[in-house]
């Protein structure tokens, strides 16, 4: 993986080392997968022991092995309709990111802070993180809930959601442009809308054009789209 040769990356060569380590070493491509059984339920003790831990500095590998470890013990339905998983969710998006990366370390911030939510250390430079997502319109608490068989998911739909895309992810990066951080951020949007390959470069296109219209409102914005960075 390619990391920056300067000790400390200025604002203007980010977006620059952001290509670099993306282009360098990308993650294998996204493959839907059964969901498998979950372990048991996460205690209100271990939620707890957890939140404190991921608010300590941690290399990427540590952090994402944690993280995955509890992500693993919490099923789709409880995972989307359990608001006291909400930092796991955080976790989730910073693990995969730092992972991508190879930033020096990551972590959460403590729950005694109202932003950001996360933050990354690379070359001795911390930069605030904050997560968003957008999951196209869909309620997944909804959806997760009384499951009962799996259902057919035909080849419209994934033209039609691929032409959502722009849409959602502009209403995702929008709304957080609005709040006018008190100090610079990097944003990180977890784009959760699979087209299977379908419009592929067009919504590589969308993504960048979008990113650059908000460009002026954030430190950096990265997209996480099918286990990329863009």
């Amino acid at each position: 993986m390619i990391r920056p040769s300067e000790s400390q990356p200025s604002p203007d060569s980010l977006d620059e080392w952001i290509e670099q380590a993306c282009a360098s070493d990308p993650l294998p491509a996204y493959a839907e997968e059964p969901e498998r059984e979950p372990g048991p339920p996460l205690t209100k003790n271990e939620l707890c022991a957890a939140r404190s831990d991921l608010s300590e500095w941690q290399t990427p590998e540590v952090f994402a092995k944690a993280t995955k470890a509890l992500c693993a013990r919490c099923g789709s339905e409880e995972w989307f309709n359990r608001p006291h998983l909400r930092f796991l969710h955080d976790a989730y998006v910073l693990a995969e990111f730092a992972e991508l990366m190879a930033v020096d370390c990551v972590r959460l911030a403590p729950p005694s802070e109202q932003w950001p939510d996360g933050y990354l250390k690379i070359d001795g430079k911390t930069h605030s993180i904050e997560v968003t997502s957008t999951h196209g319109g869909r309620k997944l608490g909804k959806e997760y809930r009384d499951v009962k068989r799996p259902t057919l998911d035909p080849v419209n739909n994934w033209v039609a959601r691929a032409e959502t895309i722009p849409r959602y992810l502009d209403e995702a990066i929008s709304a957080k442009s609005k709040k006018n951080y008190s100090s610079p951020c990097w944003l990180i949007v977890y784009l959760n809308i699979d087209e299977y390959g379908i419009r592929q470069n067009e919504t590589e296109r969308a993504i960048a054009a979008i990113k650059e219209r908000y460009a002026q409102s954030f430190e950096a914005i990265s997209v996480l789209w099918k286990a990329k960075s863009y």
